[in-house]
């Protein structure tokens, strides 16, 4: 289709990052000119190729763009960014039409299994893939895209509160153990994994201690060093009144809502996680956040 549009030229460009670049847009009496970068894989150049499709269609996208990847190997202005993130909407909805999409996500609860049926049926990458249904998904969901025990890519859906897992570090089978659902396919040589976080966890507490005794008992059992506790103490309280506020401005600002919150916030933090790893953890989470809403 680009074709129709344009000259295109398929040749390796030697600039990291780079991707294509387009020439002569709405330039009086010349035809648009593209250069796709050879170098990438042919599903990237894909994707390419209908980005630079968006770029000639808008109509306000005018002269030479050159496209990039990753925004941290150029700097360019805002305008720039508005125009890329423009054209990657164009190539998106271009690639995964949104009725379709929203129907596979209607009738595919398994959400690595949405991501592995664009991949195949759009023929667009893991990453183009995941970008677009997270896009649509509702928040308090993550996904990773592990290859050779390695996180290759990884994102969450917007307004979700726990962090993706770092791109390019080891995968840890163990991430998001209080997930209520995980689901995994096998895509070629990488895993799919996409967690749906709880957003509400009713659950009541039995301890007849105050969270402060809980507190204290568990910084004690951890280990803690006595010169240490004070400032370990004042992190906890930090987490807490962190997932405290964001429950109050994008609610509900429940118990419920706020103990799910702090489990994201919690297992977030590697300075925690033995402090998340206690058996008196929810005790104390739950005793803290119903004081907190009341």
């Amino acid at each position: 289709m680009l074709k129709r549009y344009a000259d295109v030229v398929e040749t390796r460009i030697p600039i990291r990052g780079v991707d294509g670049v387009c020439l002569n847009l709405k330039v009086p009496g010349k035809r648009p000119r593209v250069i796709i970068n050879s170098s990438n894989p042919r599903l990237r150049r894909r994707f390419t190729e209908a980005h630079e499709l968006g770029h000639i269609v808008i109509p306000w996208h005018m002269g030479t763009i050159v496209d990039h990847l990753d925004p941290e190997h150029v700097e360019s202005s805002d305008d720039y960014w508005v125009f890329e993130e423009e054209a990657n909407q164009f190539a998106a909805e271009l690639l995964m039409p949104l009725p379709w999409l929203g129907d596979l996500i209607e009738s595919t609860a398994n959400l690595s299994t949405a991501h592995k049926r664009i991949c195949e049926r759009c023929e667009v990458s893991a990453l183009a893939a995941s970008r677009r249904l997270g896009s649509l998904l509702p928040e308090n969901i993550v996904f990773v895209c592990q290859k050779d025990n390695e996180v290759e890519f990884s994102g969450r859906t917007r307004g979700t509160l726990a962090h993706a897992p770092s791109w390019r570090t080891p995968f840890d089978t163990t991430s998001f153990a209080y997930a209520t659902k995980h689901y995994v396919s096998t895509l070629d040589t990488r895993r799919l994994h996409w967690w749906i976080l709880p957003d509400q966890v009713d659950e009541v507490s039995n301890d007849p201690r105050p969270w402060r005794e809980i507190l204290d008992a568990i910084v004690e059992n951890i280990g803690v060093d006595v010169e240490d506790r004070k400032r370990f103490k004042m992190s906890v309280n930090g987490v807490l009144s962190a997932a405290n506020s964001a429950m109050k401005q994008h609610g509900p600002h429940t118990a419920a809502s706020v103990t799910a919150a702090c489990m994201q916030r919690f297992h977030d933090r590697d300075d925690l996680r033995s402090f998340a790893a206690h058996p008196n953890f929810m005790d104390f989470v739950i005793k803290r956040a119903t004081e907190l809403t009341q």
